[in-house]
């Protein structure tokens, strides 16, 4: 069953070792991305080609823009690893909105 976290608990889960991958197009990156030594970029649209590389031995993290596609993609990934899968709540714009949020409270 695949879980969705928090940023906050994001960060914990990749000092632990857990594996974070964007699945986002290429298109889409921008330069805004969760930039982390275990991070990868497995676009969904090729998700399928990267079924060998999925960690066998770390929880992984997928992330998308709004959160939907992340899901998606550990829903796939289930039957490719025993390692539980999580998806980044809200994906990306919520990271984006929240950082706003903080400093329009400032």
């Amino acid at each position: 069953m695949v879980q969705e976290i928090s940023i906050a608990q994001l960060q914990e889960m990749l000092e632990s070792g857990a594996d974070l991958v964007d699945v986002r197009e290429s298109e889409e990156r921008h330069g805004e991305s969760l930039e982390f030594p275990s991070s990868k970029h497995w676009p969904l649209s090729n998700f399928g080609l990267y079924k060998t590389e999925i960690s066998q031995y770390h929880p992984t993290v997928f992330y998308c823009s709004t959160g939907m596609r992340s899901a998606i993609a550990a829903e796939m990934a289930e039957i490719w690893t025993p390692q539980v899968l999580f998806s980044l709540r809200g994906g990306m714009m919520h990271e984006i909105r929240e950082k706003q949020r903080q400093q329009d409270i400032r």
